[in-house]
């Protein structure tokens, strides 16, 4: 998520936590709450994970001699303290989480995303998931989380799913997209776009075979043809440009890519692995500088710009927020946390 300097409306509140102030953040509960953001809690255990994610990018704006002092966190510099940078940053990146979480909730997404109700489904995922690896079931990613990845996780996902429920609420006509189109045409056109003829096969078929397959292509590009001669070998065109790879969901499909956009016209590849299949390109046309045609990727443009729309919702929300806290006992709980 994007981080920037935001106008956020602060009630600091005068009574937050009755047993911190009196007797110090020693009876302040990991589970107690510490902050209450836009009607969403934010626990100590929670706050002091979040702060201690930022300790490395606010030391790396300090010489090694000044990050390793004893006194680092709390000596004044012309930016103020380490540590009311650290704060901020903390700040700044729970209100954004919060308003996403209540958003997301008046939408109705039903993601629990309070920390204690994230840890409880983290310890049952990772009971699960045990259980399965220990009857010999396969668990595909990690076989644990860590609260961290977790929370992560969640707020990824609901982020994700609110973006694209908001983006219902902005139609955009086709003349509002012809104009945007217009208006930018730069960024939609491409370096560099080839139409290629593909051959790909099983790798059990052979290298032989692809590159009979491949000389063949040198003299013949018609694809009924082709399939004639190698049944076993799927042939088909593709267009791709620097605008849009057609990398799929495949990362090793980007191969595919890096060797076309090299490739001139009339030029035959020799076969290359790609993920568990041989392939074969030639390349039919190449042409640099084309603009991509607003019918091919309207859906893609109404997509993004439905998506801004969307974050803009959202950060207009976070300008408006409002944040409960009391000052004192978050930083003494930052200090705390950046003890350990």
């Amino acid at each position: 998520m994007r981080m920037k300097h935001r106008k956020i409306i602060l009630s600091i509140m005068a009574v937050f936590c009755a047993a911190a102030i009196g007797c110090g953040t020693k009876t302040v509960k990991n589970s107690d709450t510490v902050m209450e953001i836009a009607e969403e809690t934010v626990v100590k255990e929670e706050y002091q994970m979040i702060l201690k994610s930022y300790v490395a990018r606010v030391k790396g704006e300090y010489t090694t001699k000044e990050a390793n002092q004893k006194n680092f966190w709390t000596t004044k510099y012309e930016n103020g303290t380490p540590l009311e940078q650290i704060m901020e940053l903390a700040k700044t990146d729970l209100i954004e989480k919060k308003v996403i979480a209540q958003l997301a909730k008046d939408v109705g997404i039903t993601q629990e995303t309070d920390y204690i109700s994230m840890v409880e489904a983290m310890n049952q995922e990772n009971t699960n998931r045990e259980e399965k690896t220990a009857s010999g079931n396969v668990v595909y990613g990690l076989t644990s989380f860590e609260i961290e990845e977790y929370y992560s996780y969640v707020y990824t996902t609901v982020e994700s799913k609110l973006i694209e429920n908001l983006k219902k609420n902005h139609e955009i006509s086709q003349e509002e997209l012809e104009q945007i189109y217009q208006d930018n045409i730069e960024q939609y056109t491409s370096d560099i776009c080839v139409q290629m003829l593909v051959a790909e096969m099983q790798q059990e078929i052979g290298i032989k075979k692809a590159e009979q397959a491949a000389k063949a292509m040198k003299k013949e590009t018609n694809i009924e043809t082709l399939s004639k001669k190698y049944p076993d070998i799927n042939f088909y065109e593709l267009r791709m440009s620097s605008f849009n790879m057609e990398e799929g969901r495949n990362a090793s499909y980007m191969q595919r890519w890096l060797t076309s956009s090299t490739m001139q016209q009339g030029e035959v590849c020799e076969p290359f692995e790609i993920g568990e299949n041989l392939m074969v390109l030639r390349c039919l046309s190449r042409t640099e500088d084309t603009a991509e045609p607003f019918e091919d990727i309207k859906g893609v443009l109404k997509s993004e710009v439905q998506t801004r729309l969307a974050k803009e919702d959202i950060e207009k929300k976070i300008q408006e927020v409002e944040v409960n806290f009391q000052e004192s006992v978050l930083e003494e709980i930052a200090l705390e946390a950046l003890k350990k």
